[in-house]
């Protein structure tokens, strides 16, 4: 599993060295080499795996490479909550997460995307009025021109999702309003990405009461820490029903500032 987690991208371990590698040259040519973000990943990670190996050994409990991922950028991302120096304006302006009205679905989507690679990932998430989870995807995108097209295909596959659970009256969010305004343009064919908005038309027209809008990014969680895990993937992963022990945390986290 570990083999698997650095041998892909980012971190582009090639699995010939293993058997030679000295770690520590390794890691120091990674704390070089790697953007400060993605080294703090890869500590996180190897974190991850020092405590799943302790798991394993005396709890007899296992993490999935996917699992272990999510949930040590989901560490990351709290440790940079906990650590973030107070602003009481942005903390007043912040906004948390709400579910749709009665009656309703909420379906957030998110996309990653860095400028000097030619990859990115997408996530979304689809839960009931209560905050309640029903399903949720993480997939890799091989190639995207751009943040604005990638956060369409994020749009795209949460569409797609909703048509095969053959679902109705659903919120879609994304924190990108510039995809979301351009998707509503009565005329794209000179848009950059116009071939691509019809793909999304046709399938939501082939959907009944579905309001796509923008949401702050704060409001975008648990689609956010998808889209990390889609970037960082080998393959395309659905959730149906049962919430993965990897979205625990986060969708905990939304639920708690309900009440």
């Amino acid at each position: 599993m570990t083999k698997a987690i650095l041998c892909a991208p980012p971190f582009n371990l090639q699995s010939t060295l293993l058997p030679s590698i000295n770690f520590k040259e390794w890691m120091l040519e990674r704390a070089v080499q790697l953007q400060p973000d993605l080294f703090a990943k890869l500590l996180m990670i190897i974190h991850g795996v020092w405590r799943n190996r302790n798991s394993t050994l005396w709890q007899n409990k296992t993490q999935t490479a996917q699992d272990l991922m999510l949930s040590s950028f989901t560490w990351l991302e709290e440790f940079h909550a906990v650590h973030a120096i107070p602003n009481r304006e942005s903390k007043l302006q912040q906004k948390a997460w709400r579910p749709a009205a009665q009656g309703s679905l909420t379906l957030n989507v998110d996309a990653a995307f860095l400028p000097d690679q030619h990859h990115g990932g997408i996530g979304g998430v689809l839960r009931d009025c209560q905050g309640r989870f029903i399903a949720a995807f993480a997939r890799p995108i091989p190639y995207t021109a751009s943040p604005k097209q990638c956060e369409m295909l994020a749009i795209r596959e949460g569409l797609d999702l909703l048509l095969s659970l053959q679902q109705k009256n659903v919120v879609l969010q994304s924190d990108c309003a510039e995809a979301i305004t351009e998707i509503q343009s009565p005329d794209h064919s000179c848009l950059a990405n116009g071939g691509l908005i019809d793909d999304i038309k046709q399938v939501w027209h082939q959907l009944e009461g579905i309001q796509l809008i923008h949401t702050p990014r704060s409001c975008n969680g648990v689609a956010h820490q998808l889209a990390a895990l889609g970037f960082e993937a080998s393959h395309a992963s659905v959730w149906l029903y049962q919430v993965p022990a990897c979205l625990l945390d986060v969708l905990h986290h939304d639920c708690n500032k309900l009440n």
